[in-house]
């Protein structure tokens, strides 16, 4: 009952107004229409970034809607088409309508906003158009506001996490995430924890959902914030987050405060954490299965990289946040093959000379990216791991054979804790005489489980070595065409003087990266799989596959 009496008395401003256009399909519009402007209030003094949101119901699903200031002509209408966050679910409004549970416009929320400074100082009228995916319109009962844009905006936003009495164990990390806007130009995101000034957050974080509510403001895309503090040097109790965005003004407005519990995490030792970046899940790894009886490597076995065309990359990161009470810090990395230990970085670390000498198969490597995301975390500025396989070693002398694996990634602490970092699905093949060797690569952006939206840019590279002759990008096994340039193959030859220095034997590797325009608004609004499809002279493979998530809460009519 609360419910309804939340939504009713809103109605009293927002009953539909004009008469709906005739649908599309000529079978006429639902008679009973409701819907309202929640926000802004009416007469309510604005500026800055103008928020507006509410909600219509017809029993249709919404396919645009539109926000007109100063007049309902197509001069005045603000928001590009498609531009506005709509389909949001609103519980509270069902609940007061349950008449359109289950219907397929039972998620009538709709966000957008306004740029102040585009209008002039004074009263101003907020018209906005529902066009529903029967191409019934209707107009909304307006809203006029009062716009003075002497007033400097206060930073807004919001604290996403953590939540409101959230507690701190696991990894002892605690990750403070959000995003901020501001009229002008946010210089800087304060953290306090009780009050004392903790960090300033990394700002930059990429934030479509952001974007949707505000889509004529493209500084929206990149507005989130994160920070990942490390929570054992708090000892066990009840502490209070607060996190405030400054503008280059210095005017500073408070994104939230919440509550968090620290569960004694300083006390006990806690497993390591981190993150593998390659390879991507299902990759092929294929080597040289000649027997060869090269010269001892690193670990001692004989042959270890005997062939330097045919090696696979294991790459990632890990920390470890138990330094107070014990020991702590990551000590070692461990790479397995269903569940067998081919590389430790404490055993095999070295310099391989049929590899440029390189130092590979160690844990400790530089990652200035990681510290920017991790300050005050002890290891953090060398916490990168990178390892060297030789899959014909494993396939002809270690018992392994071709086919379906599991790689398992494992990070070990000074108390000889171990977390298992990522477990990844491997094809492994020989690629000797006339068989035909698998590609390798890697979708760079997006990276693993990234909310995309809109036209997005895909940007990756691969290798074959019969040489690559298209590249095509396949969503849950169908392969899409580029949004821009209407074909089904990636535009590939990129240069990539990275790529070619990693793989010097590899013919073209200076030009292997590929770009690839994907229209996400033809996908559902859920995880995704993206794989990388290489064709040679002998035709396609698999180069791996990038698991990602779609936000499109706009529709594009």
């Amino acid at each position: 009952m609360r419910l309804r009496a939340a939504v009713l008395p809103a109605l009293a401003f927002g009953l539909v107004l004009a008469a709906p256009a005739k649908a599309q399909n000529g079978e006429g519009c639902p008679a009973q229409t409701v819907g309202v402007i929640e926000q802004p209030a009416e007469m309510a003094v604005v500026s800055g970034f103008v928020r507006v949101k509410g909600f219509f119901l017809n029993g249709n699903e919404v396919s645009n809607v539109d926000l007109y200031v100063g007049g309902q002509e197509e001069a005045n209408r603000v928001t590009a088409p498609g531009g506005t966050n709509i389909n949001l679910p609103r519980p509270d409004v069902v609940q007061a309508f349950p008449a359109y549970a289950g219907t397929p416009g039972e998620h009538p929320g709709f966000e957008t906003s306004f740029r102040g400074s585009n209008y002039s100082n004074g009263t101003q009228t907020i018209y906005v158009r529902i066009t529903d995916r029967t191409g019934c319109a209707y107009f909304l009962a307006p809203r006029r506001v009062r716009l003075d844009n002497r007033k400097n905006q206060a930073p807004f936003g919001s604290l996403d996490f953590p939540k409101e009495n959230a507690s701190v164990h696991g990894n002892g990390v605690l990750q403070v995430a959000g995003w901020s806007l501001d009229d002008r130009r946010i210089d800087h995101v304060e953290i306090y924890v009780n009050d004392l000034q903790e960090r300033q957050a990394v700002l930059g974080v990429y934030r479509p959902d952001v974007y949707g509510n505000y889509p004529g403001v493209p500084e929206s895309l990149l507005s989130g914030f994160i920070m990942n503090i490390d929570a054992t040097k708090y000892p066990a109790g009840w502490y209070r987050l607060s996190v405030m965005a400054v503008d280059d003004q210095g005017q500073k407005g408070l994104l939230g405060s919440r509550r968090f519990q620290v569960l004694g995490v300083g006390a006990g030792n806690l497993p390591p954490f981190g993150e593998v970046e390659y390879p991507m899940l299902n990759a092929n790894w294929f080597g040289n299965c000649f027997v060869q009886l090269g010269g001892p490597g690193p670990s001692g076995d004989p042959g270890f990289i005997r062939d330097p065309r045919f090696v696979m990359y294991v790459t990632g990161w890990a920390l470890d946040t138990s330094t107070y009470q014990d020991r702590g810090g990551v000590s070692h990395v461990q790479v397995e093959i269903d569940g067998v230990t081919i590389k430790d970085s404490r055993l095999n670390c070295g310099r391989i000379s049929n590899l440029g000498n390189k130092l590979l198969d160690c844990y400790g490597y530089y990652r200035p990216d990681i510290e920017v995301l991790y300050p005050g975390f002890q290891q953090a500025p060398n916490c990168g791991f990178h390892f060297a396989v030789d899959v014909g070693w494993l396939l002809t002398q270690k018992g392994f054979k071709e086919g379906a694996h599991m790689l398992q990634i494992k990070a070990y602490d000074k108390e000889n804790q171990y977390k298992e970092i990522a477990s990844i699905p491997i094809n492994m093949h020989c690629a000797t005489a006339n068989l035909d060797p698998p590609p390798i690569g890697l979708i760079e952006d997006p990276t693993n489980y990234k909310f995309i939206n809109g036209i997005y840019t895909v940007v990756g590279w691969t290798l074959d070595l019969d040489g690559v002759q298209k590249v095509r990008l396949l969503v849950d096994g169908i392969p899409q065409i580029d949004a821009v340039r209407k074909v089904d193959y990636a535009e590939y030859g990129l240069p990539s003087s990275d790529i070619e220095d990693v793989y010097p034997n590899y013919s073209g590797s200076a030009n292997a990266r590929f770009r690839f325009y994907l229209d996400t608004t033809l996908l559902s609004n859920s995880e995704h799989d993206l794989q990388i499809e290489v064709w040679d002279s002998r035709g396609p493979a698999s180069a791996g596959t990038r698991r990602f998530l779609v936000s499109n809460n706009t529709l594009v009519r």
